[in-house]
């Protein structure tokens, strides 16, 4: 089944050095770059959300800007509205969201702990390169059949 992650993006980034002393100079790179961090360590069949405080123009999927609210309302509503807890995970220093998030059955990890989970797995890549680190994702079929075959020889051949 599908893992649903929401992360308290700024506390995240206020728990990294480098993405901190980035946040002060360019919010939306350290965002960007946590976001891009997050995105590639994290298994497909999982959707991550991302909540930060404050206004942004963009628009893209599964990031989330409060506006005049905080991020934590925009999680805690997300929390609340949320039928299948059990597959939710839930990335938080906030000691309200985190009491939430387990009060209705959802996983919680602190951000130092989730940061230290991401630089772990650096470890284990480093020195790597982009193709090393893919991972397949069994897309596509091991092998193909006799009536397959006779299909692809008819309609592309």
């Amino acid at each position: 089944m599908k893992k649903i992650v929401l992360i308290d993006g700024n506390n995240v980034i206020h728990k990294s050095p480098a993405l901190k002393q980035l946040f002060a100079k360019d919010k939306n790179a350290a965002r960007r770059s946590l976001i891009e961090k997050v995105k590639t360590r994290i298994g497909r069949g999982n959707s991550v959300e991302f909540y930060f405080d404050g206004h942004s123009d963009s628009k893209s999927s599964g990031i989330f800007f409060s506006g005049n609210k905080t991020a934590d309302e925009l999680i805690r509503s997300r929390i609340e509205k949320t039928e299948d807890h059990k597959n939710m995970t839930v990335v938080s220093s906030d000691t309200f969201i985190t009491g939430l998030a387990k009060a209705c059955g959802c996983a919680v990890r602190s951000s130092a702990e989730f940061l230290q989970s991401l630089e772990n797995e650096d470890k284990v890549f480093n020195g790597k390169n982009i193709n090393e680190r893919y991972v397949p994702d069994n897309e596509k079929p091991k092998s193909s059949n006799r009536k397959e075959l006779d299909f692809y020889r008819k309609h592309f051949t």
